[in-house]
């Protein structure tokens, strides 16, 4: 059974893979991380936005910034995620490992004159070993963990099935709207696969809704699902039929 949940877990990874960071946004986040760890002025100013660039609260903020950084040099240096921002941006995630913790550096990017230029810099430290506890694995993993895994793996099954079962039945007047029906999912449960933590909200309707991913490559794995209330609405419709015609 355990085989069974490695297998398709690898499969939901595989899928959820991103693309990589584009190596100029990539160049261009380093470098400034660079100039900021060296304390080179010239080059952070240059690098920055025009609406942040030169200003003495942006220069004395980036010293305090430069200040919380681990010393020594970075181990280890890659980028972890991106994701779109506003007028034509993106943010870039990178991460860099230190000998006694690590910093995860989000580095919002726009383009300007040609050039990508720094509209924000965020680093935030993190313990050794916060990492390697984010990555999907089944070591230490309780019973609740692989419940949950398995009724978000169920539930797009059940309406699927559902609505196979709507399409060849006997009698069933609107089957194209009672096939959509079981489709329907209500509400949204999550579960962070890191800690442990989960919830649900009911302020959701969803067609199988069916959830497996982070935010970035360090990021904790959530799994999200809605429950297939509109299949089992099919299934009782579908049992007054095959009542009625035993009657």
């Amino acid at each position: 059974m355990k085989a069974w949940f490695a297998l398709l877990a690898l499969l939901l990874v595989s899928a959820c893979a991103r693309a990589p960071l584009e190596p100029r946004a990539d160049r261009a986040a380093r470098d400034f991380y660079a100039a900021v760890e060296a304390g080179d002025w010239a080059r952070v100013e240059a690098a920055l936005a025009p609406e942040l660039a030169r200003t003495a609260q942006g220069r004395a903020g980036f010293q305090r910034l430069r200040a919380a950084l681990p010393r020594g040099g970075a181990r280890e240096a890659r980028a972890v995620g991106w994701s779109r921002a506003g007028e034509g941006g993106l943010q870039a995630v990178h991460l860099y490992r230190f000998a006694h913790s690590d910093v995860v550096v989000r580095t919002t990017l726009r383009p300007h004159g040609g050039n990508l230029r720094v509209a924000s810099f965020v680093a935030q430290r993190q313990p050794l070993g916060q990492v390697e506890a984010n990555r999907f694995t089944f070591a230490g993993k309780t019973p609740r963990h692989y419940s949950f895994l398995a009724t978000a793996l169920l539930s797009p099954l059940i309406m699927v099935a559902v609505a196979a079962m709507a399409a060849m039945a006997r009698g069933l007047r609107f089957k194209l709207a009672w096939m959509a029906l079981a489709l329907v999912g209500v509400g949204e449960a999550w579960f962070n696969w890191t800690t442990g933590e989960g919830g649900f909200s009911f302020a959701a309707l969803s067609l199988v809704n069916v959830g497996f991913g982070r935010d970035t490559d360090i990021s904790p794995w959530l799994i999200r699902f809605s429950l297939p209330a509109g299949a089992l609405l099919v299934l009782a419709r579908l049992a007054t039929l095959k009542e009625r015609r035993l009657a």
